[in-house]
């Protein structure tokens, strides 16, 4: 991965060679971009079809969200850190605020091949990074959670953002899809 990247992207994760598979939490949004046969995706009880070669936004999520088709998948799951979806993906952070359990279909045919995956990926991710006109300092913020494994101080948080506490709240719920408390802990879960 791009070195840039680095700071928003988690992982790139290949999933292959099975018909179903258990997306598990990790505190930030995610790109399910699908490469070959359509598939069902199951987010809060809901299911959303993903057809061969599209791909979706999923919100930030506290359960697991299942992935099954009658053929072997073939998907890339973009696993963002905390806010590093919405520098990419800004002009659908609204509506994943008000639909959160809902994905966002994105274009089709993000991907033209699996041959250079991670050169392509990068190249798309690059193209689609705006930076942040906030001074709220999200990244800083869970670059904070990171390092204190899922711990944090409200005071020295709210210290970063600059904002009241009210603000606070719903600023980082926009960037992140989940409250403080909620991403706090299950990055606390997945660091123990």
């Amino acid at each position: 991965m791009h070195k840039k990247l680095q700071k928003y992207i988690q992982s790139y994760d290949l999933i292959q060679n099975t018909n179903t598979y258990e997306l598990k939490p990790n505190g930030g949004m995610i790109v399910l971009i699908n490469q070959n046969v359509k598939c069902e995706v199951l987010i809060h009880d809901e299911l959303f079809i993903l057809d061969s070669f599209q791909a979706i936004l999923i919100n930030a999520y506290e359960e697991s969200i299942n992935i099954k088709s009658d053929e072997n998948i073939n998907l890339l799951a973009v696993r963002f850190k905390g806010a590093g979806a919405s520098f990419f993906y800004e002009e659908f952070m609204d509506e994943l605020m008000h639909h959160g359990k809902e994905p966002v279909y994105l274009q089709k045919d993000i991907l033209q091949t699996f041959d250079n995956l991670e050169s392509e990926l990068d190249t798309y991710f690059q193209s689609r990074f705006k930076p942040s006109k906030s001074q709220f300092g999200v990244m800083r913020i869970i670059e904070l959670v990171e390092k204190n494994h899922g711990d944090y101080d409200m005071e020295e948080v709210l210290k970063i953002a600059n904002v009241p506490r009210k603000i606070f709240d719903k600023v980082f719920r926009w960037h992140v899809g989940l409250a403080l408390k909620s991403y706090a802990g299950i990055r606390k879960e997945l660091l123990a």
